[in-house]
């Protein structure tokens, strides 16, 4: 959640709590398929979506942006050219970009817990001209979720207009 406030505070979007909350329900559950198999994505999404306990808690439509959410948590595919009719639909929709920006944001956040370790214990964002400089504070070695970060960063700096650096944390 911190990069979603970082970059809030930094101007770069004007996202605020209800989408904050898709963002969080997403990182919660977007590996959720795994249980289930191969392609994980694609079950996470038919988990979320057919959740009897998420559809008390969250209204239709909040429910199948939180399902894309994590969908689009993986490197591929691009939620800029994946053909499914529904997803043409809402990302034509007045939520398309906000549902990009999220899954953008969930794909870094992902990548810095590659491990699975909580390596990084936190991050600092700051923008310098056309980048924007994730500096990660951890106990270890991050260097695998460095790199993932920026195996996984062209979505982010596409919708951002942002180049993305990330880094140890420099004192």
């Amino acid at each position: 959640m911190k990069i979603f406030d970082g970059t809030r505070r930094l101007g770069l979007h004007d996202m605020g709590a209800r989408e904050r909350l898709w963002l969080e329900v997403a990182a919660l559950l977007h590996d959720i398929g795994v249980s289930v198999g191969e392609e994980h994505h694609v079950y996470s999404k038919k988990l979320i979506l057919e959740s009897n306990e998420l559809r008390e808690s969250l209204d239709p439509l909040s429910l199948k942006i939180v399902a894309w959410i994590a969908f689009f948590h993986r490197k591929k595919p691009n939620p800029l050219e994946y053909s499914d009719v529904a997803w043409r639909e809402l990302l034509r929709s007045e939520y398309g970009d906000k549902i990009v920006k999220l899954a953008a944001i969930l794909r870094i956040a992902d990548a810095l817990d590659r491990s699975l370790r909580q390596v990084v214990e936190d991050i600092k964002l700051k923008r310098c001209d056309d980048a924007l400089s994730i500096e990660i504070s951890s106990r270890g070695d991050a260097l695998t979720e460095i790199k993932r970060a920026q195996e996984k960063a062209w979505l982010f700096e596409k919708v951002f207009g942002l180049k993305l650096r990330v880094r140890p944390w420099l004192t």
